[in-house]
């Protein structure tokens, strides 16, 4: 089973992304409902090529217990469907249907899911697709004029439309590729002053014509021009009065003399007056000078300055020390916190970490006993819920369904489904017994009814 999935996993993205696009599972939905059928490891076997194309139908009738008409109208629309895309890789012509643009252009409208509600809508369609399939117009430029505006000479359509189209152009063979015949519009008022402008113009001009006439002097073989006289079409110079002098221009006035400018003077460094002495200064300076023609008299230190008087400081009444003792700083302030924990708060144990945002795998990962109990009224509804999210996770693709199921397997709920199972081997005892068993021993167990719908499940999750 599993061999399959990893044979087909291992194939390259392009190829998976062919059966597992949201069109191809869509498709692939609908030949289930109509046929009956599961069709999830058939499409893998035909990507690994367990299964030939050529082998389809006596497949298909022999495993999934068809008719022969079904098997052979079911490999029919899986080739056309579903394996299109594919038909060089898994080694199958595909039939084309030859369009005709003029004929099937409605049928073509309906596969490409378009509406077009006027018949000049539909005639542009017809011309942008034929200059497309002629290759006059490349595909970035046939995207862009079917994109445009009406207004502007598009259709108005949407990217995914525009993708539909190109790929029906891509993947079809196509007839008669003529362009649609298109009306002229009506004349306007432009036109009609071109058209007047064209009757008055004058004709082409002949040069072969001209030269025959000799009414143009070929030139000579320097390339000179001719002379003045013998141009077509200009007048002889006239010679007959003589130039006047030209009078010579008078001469400019020598401009003045500019005046050298004579350097900056930096002006004189002031310095400021000596400060004034005081009385006892001159006292001295005037006993100096006696004692020049004296003695020399002692000299007389100067006056200290007395110290300003301080104001007295305010007396501040002392502080009474803290009787306990700061604590020590290589200490954290985690480590000063008290040892226990009052007495009135509870404190938190066994806390397990759970993810904030969890996506519908993780919520199957992460599922328990009480949470799995919430999800419906019975534990038949509840199993009914977990299958139904693993079918949605399908639709998505294969991978992401085998993922939702290896979680499925991996919740707290299945293990405890399993160790149940476990302890009803090890005990020589019946799973109902088991079960009891542990619920009499105040553990978590599972009810009777529960562990049933969790084996329907189980054997319902089969690749």
């Amino acid at each position: 089973m599993f061999d399959y999935l990893q044979q087909f996993n291992s194939l390259p993205q392009d190829l998976r992304d062919q059966v597992s696009s949201p069109s191809a599972m869509a498709a692939l939905a609908d030949l289930e409902s109509k046929y009956r059928v599961d069709l999830a490891m058939v499409v893998m076997k035909i990507m690994i090529k367990s299964i030939l194309p050529r082998d389809f139908v006596a497949y298909f009738a022999s495993e999934l217990a068809l008719s022969p008409e079904q098997a052979n109208s079911l490999a029919q629309d899986l080739k056309e469907k579903i394996f299109a895309p594919l038909a060089d890789y898994l080694g199958f012509a595909p039939e084309k249907h030859v369009w005709d643009l003029h004929q099937d252009i409605n049928a073509l409208i309906k596969e490409a899911g378009l509406v077009l509600p006027s018949e000049l809508l539909i005639t542009r369609f017809k011309n942008v697709l034929v200059t497309y399939l002629k290759g006059v117009r490349s595909k970035i430029d046939t995207r862009a004029t079917l994109a445009k505006e009406v207004n502007q000479g598009g259709l108005h359509l949407s990217p995914a439309e525009i993708d539909r189209v190109l790929k029906i152009c891509d993947t079809q063979k196509f007839s008669n590729l003529a362009a649609a015949p298109v009306s002229p519009p009506p004349p306007t008022r432009l036109d009609k002053i071109i058209n007047q402008a064209e009757k008055l113009s004058v004709g082409e001009y002949d040069l072969k014509k001209a030269l025959a006439q000799k009414t143009i002097p070929p030139l000579s073989a320097k390339n000179e021009l001719p002379a003045p006289e013998e141009r077509l079409d200009l007048p002889a110079p006239h010679t007959t009065k003589s130039p006047a002098p030209v009078s010579p221009a008078p001469s400019p006035k020598p401009a003045p003399p500019v005046k050298p400018v004579a350097p900056l003077k930096t002006p004189p460094i002031i310095t400021p007056p000596a400060p004034k002495s005081s009385f006892l200064a001159k006292l001295l300076n005037k006993r100096e000078e006696k004692a020049g023609s004296q003695a020399p008299a002692p000299k007389i230190p100067p006056l200290a300055a007395k110290p300003a008087p301080q104001a007295p400081s305010p007396k501040i009444p002392a502080v009474p020390k803290p009787l306990v003792p700061p604590p020590p700083a290589h200490l954290s302030p985690a480590a000063i916190r008290p040892a226990q924990a009052s007495p009135s708060r509870p404190q938190m144990q066994d806390v397990k970490p759970v993810p904030k945002v969890m996506g519908p795998i993780e919520e199957l990962q992460f599922l328990d006993l009480v949470n799995f109990r919430r999800l419906g009224k019975t534990p038949a509804e509840i199993t009914a819920r977990l299958f139904a999210k693993i079918k949605l996770l399908e639709k998505e693709g294969y991978d992401k369904m085998v993922a939702g199921v290896k979680a499925w397997r991996q919740s707290p709920v299945n293990r405890l489904y399993l160790r149940i199972g476990q302890e009803a081997i090890a005990k020589g005892l019946s799973l109902k017994a088991s079960a009891e068993a542990r619920q009499q021993a105040d553990q978590e167990s599972l009810h009777w009814e529960e562990i049933e719908a969790i084996v329907s499940l189980n054997s319902r999750l089969v690749f």
